[in-house]
């Protein structure tokens, strides 16, 4: 088998990986400034006016030193306010320099599991925090002619459609590998091998690589009820659509913003939902009520817990046991066994980050935890906080949420790409 050779290879198509395509396609960040930047950070300004170099040329470590991580920086240069106001008071642009040779490896289309959620599920986020720093959402929605606001919270079919337009637009689609699964990674002599095969399982390939970024997300691995029959055809371990569920009676397993999505909508459809957790009633109402005068769908499930609407049935403290063919459902809610029986039963209880195809190197990688009151957790790899460089294995790096210290922030994705192209662009000597 041929082994193809690439400086830099991307495993992962989601939004932590996909933003690294444009700038390893030699589109490199500048400092413009901006009225509003300079107003709120004048000594930020200051540092950066004086030198007319690409931003990936600062040194990292010095700009630490300063007392921001590049993360924040480049947020900050991105999004000096909260909203949208015009493209310029974005305080920094981009030119075209020189590319470096990248392959980017995703399972799935390019947008990751973007591809997947409910088909009108607002994000948690306006859609300017969703946007890569290259191609502002405003930008992309005049050059398509798309009635967008991007200070509104953006549905999932309006981001999805901006994720997919990225590779073409900036001409990078021989870049991008897609349907193809990366199931190993070791250590070569020229740094990684990386092994994979075609989604239908009929080639395998391999490449080596100097620099890896390892950028497969928090929910890499969907987990499982791992209980008898979770394997059955009424099983669905992720959420659509209403029209894919037409029975009457559905039970929603979960408890954060995907399974409450799924609920509502499905209650609103005319479904008789049944909404199992785990979790104690105080912990989710928490959830709901941080959320509800932000986002409109906690105003309504907040509104059928309130008014006890007799189709939305929810429990709590409460795990499924074992599910029969016929439709009948075990549960166990503090200790006491009941039973339902239905038609559909959708698990939205998240996944895991998968490192378990990074093999044989001389150090394993160390993990910490990273956790908040939105049950955002992962288990991320510790990093160097200036470059987001594994503290372990030379070269590899964790894009997006599995990097240490990044946290439930959409628009930490501009640091991250930006901090990691910079370490590699440097290391490779490109200007």
């Amino acid at each position: 088998m041929p082994i193809e050779h690439r400086t830099v290879i991307i495993v992962g198509g989601g939004p932590a990986g996909l933003a690294f395509t444009a700038v390893f396609g030699g589109w490199h960040p500048y400092y413009s400034g901006g009225d509003l930047f300079r107003s709120r950070y004048p000594q930020l300004d200051d540092y950066l006016k004086n030198d007319d170099r690409s931003l990936l040329q600062m040194n990292m470590k010095d700009v630490a030193k300063t007392g921001i991580q590049p993360a924040d920086l480049f947020r900050l240069l991105h999004h000096p306010g909260k909203k949208y106001r015009d493209i310029n008071e974005i305080a920094y642009n981009f030119r075209k320099k020189q590319a470096i040779d990248y392959l980017l490896i995703t399972q799935e289309n390019v947008g990751g599991l973007w591809n997947t959620v409910p088909r009108n599920l607002l994000t948690l986020s306006p859609g300017q925090w969703m946007e890569f720093g290259y191609y502002p959402l405003a930008q992309h929605a005049q050059e398509q002619n798309l009635d967008i606001d991007v200070n509104d919270l953006i549905i999932k079919r309006d981001l999805i459609t901006y994720y997919h337009t990225i590779p073409k637009r900036f001409e990078q689609t021989n870049h991008i590998h897609t349907e193809e699964r990366v199931t190993r990674i070791e250590p070569h002599e020229k740094g990684f091998l990386v092994t994979s095969q075609d989604v239908s399982g009929e080639t395998t390939h391999q490449y080596t690589c100097k620099h890896l970024i390892y950028a497969v997300g928090q929910r890499c691995q969907l987990r499982r009820l791992e209980v008898p029959g979770d394997d059955l055809p009424i099983v669905s371990n992720h959420y659509e659509h209403v029209t894919d569920y037409p029975g009457q009676h559905v039970i929603v397993v979960g408890g954060g913003r995907s399974a409450d999505w799924a609920a509502t909508e499905l209650h609103d459809a005319g479904r008789h939902v049944h909404y199992v957790m785990r979790q104690p009633f105080d912990v989710h109402w928490r959830l709901i009520t941080d959320s509800r005068y932000g986002l409109p769908y906690y105003a309504r499930i907040a509104e059928l817990i309130e008014t006890k609407s007799p189709r939305f049935n929810t429990l709590y403290n409460t795990q499924i046991k074992k599910i029969e063919e016929n439709g009948r459902v075990i549960l166990d809610t503090q200790n006491k066994e009941h039973s339902l029986k239905v038609d559909h039963i959708i698990t939205e209880i998240g996944g895991r980050a998968d490192y378990s195809l990074i093999q044989g190197f001389k150090q394993d990688l160390t993990f910490v935890e990273k956790h908040d009151a939105y049950r955002f957790q992962v288990h991320q790899v510790a990093t160097h906080s200036h470059s987001h460089e594994s503290i372990n294995i030379p070269n590899f790096y964790p894009g997006g949420y599995l990097a240490q210290g990044i946290g439930l922030v959409v628009f930490a994705m501009h640091g991250t790409t930006y901090a990691i192209a910079a370490d590699i662009i440097q290391k490779e000597n490109l200007q």
